[in-house]
């Protein structure tokens, strides 16, 4: 019997769906933040008399947030795991970045 290489173990044990699996969890939570920050911003953004802009706010980070998770979910399906964390990565240092309004 001969050694499996690594590419074989992952095929065999289902290590690349977990990957997968991780990827994609991973790129729902950053669709959810980005979707929810920039919904936000952008709806807020209509203003207007009589607190339109808040409730225009409220409802772009609804839809923002669903739509940019599911659009995570999918990047994430895509590119696996080693550039959703990249993402991921960037996400975390412009929202920590408190000169930007907003994520990029």
């Amino acid at each position: 019997m001969r050694e499996l290489t690594m590419m074989e173990i992952n095929e065999v044990s289902g290590g690349g769906f977990f990957d997968r699996l991780g990827a994609m969890t991973l790129g729902g939570i950053t669709g959810l933040i980005s979707g929810m920050a920039k919904g936000a911003v952008v709806g807020g953004s209509q203003g207007g008399l009589l607190g339109v802009g808040l409730i225009s706010g409220a409802a772009g980070m609804v839809i923002g947030g669903v739509v940019a998770t599911v659009a995570g979910v999918v990047y994430a399906a895509v590119n696996d795991a080693k550039q959703t964390t990249k993402l991921f990565n960037a996400l975390m240092e412009n929202i920590f970045d408190w000169l930007s309004p907003t994520p990029k």
